[in-house]
């Protein structure tokens, strides 16, 4: 046997290690996709995960208190569009009084180019500042008040809150409106 068919040419060394690199440059892009793909996942989760603690907040605020007056349209608007709402929490007649009225308002904070939600609820002097959300919003949130008369004659309030988040993905900004919608009422216990 002879020495030279124990070893590898240079053309064969060659070829060998270009497509082990085209290998790997494959590999290595599938990976990428993967990671960029996990980072999107994670960035909508977190898109996800704001907005169901929003809409938990919003909605029990809007259902179990009544529209402050403020933000009640009349029967000649219908229904009005706003940057906040207000809400005055209704308690039990036996608790009224007792510590002072308890105020939820949905209103909106702006940091630079961004803006987030945040819920002020007040109780007399005490004031609870709460930023809702960490993913920034385009812009301001809207709500649209509209008034609902039931069959009986009393107005029920549909509130419907809308806002649009910007994620940033690859130096891209991707947009992802969201919208829900609760019914305020005045209960009487």
């Amino acid at each position: 046997m002879s020495h030279s068919s124990k070893s590898f040419t240079l053309i064969e060394v060659v070829v060998v290690m270009g497509v082990m690199g085209l290998i790997m440059g494959g590999i290595l892009t599938t990976m990428r996709q993967v990671i960029e793909g996990e980072t999107l996942l994670k960035k909508m989760q977190t898109v996800e995960e704001e907005t169901r603690f929003i809409m938990d907040a919003f909605t029990q605020d809007a259902e179990y208190s009544e529209l402050d007056e403020g933000y009640k349209p009349n029967q000649d608007e219908l229904d009005i569009f706003a940057n906040t709402v207000k809400f005055n929490i209704v308690e039990k007649k036996s608790e009224l009084g007792t510590t002072g009225a308890l105020e939820s308002k949905y209103t909106y904070a702006k940091s630079g180019n961004d803006y987030y939600i945040k819920r002020v609820l007040t109780r007399g002097n005490d004031v609870v500042n709460t930023t809702l959300n960490n993913t920034p919003l385009q812009d301001k949130p809207v709500y649209r008040v509209r008034l609902i008369e039931t069959p009986d004659g009393s107005a029920n309030y549909f509130i419907t809150i809308s806002y649009i988040y910007r994620v940033m993905i690859k130096n891209e900004e991707v947009l992802i409106p969201v919208e829900t919608s609760a019914m305020s009422r005045t209960f009487v216990f």
